[in-house]
């Protein structure tokens, strides 16, 4: 048996093919979801765990940057007193891209200049350390 995934806006269709044993359950479930209550609950369930398989499934580029990434990204930014593009919030490639032509700048910046313990980057880090603890 096979399921589709179907993205009309973007004229995208995938044949997903399924086990013998899979297509019975299936068969089984989309008696059980005729109810509305049962069916509404099915379908979330399955759009979180759906979700979560196609983020990753996706190829590495695409995925959302790691958590140290993006903090290190900010911290960079934050440093070198320039913005993080917005790709580099949503895109592994790009934030490694950042980091590629930033990093050393940063380093060598934050190497060059004697600073209190109060200034560069420790500061910074703190700052996005206190910042991240007030978020919700």
């Amino acid at each position: 048996m096979a399921l589709y995934l179907v993205n009309p806006s973007v004229e995208m269709s995938l044949e997903l093919y399924v086990s013998t044993r899979l297509e019975e359950a299936l068969t089984i479930q989309y008696e059980r979801i005729r109810d509305r209550r049962v069916r509404d609950t099915f379908v979330k369930k399955l759009e979180q765990r759906l979700e979560s398989l196609l983020a990753d499934t996706m190829d590495w580029d695409l995925k959302a940057p790691t958590e140290a990434q993006l903090n290190y990204a900010k911290l960079i930014a934050k440093q070198l007193d320039i913005e993080l593009p917005s790709e580099a919030h949503k895109y592994r490639f790009h934030t490694a891209m950042f980091l590629e032509t930033y990093a050393d700048q940063a380093r060598s910046s934050a190497g060059s200049a004697e600073q209190s313990p109060d200034e560069g980057p420790a500061r910074i880090a703190r700052e996005l350390v206190a910042a991240r603890l007030q978020q919700p």
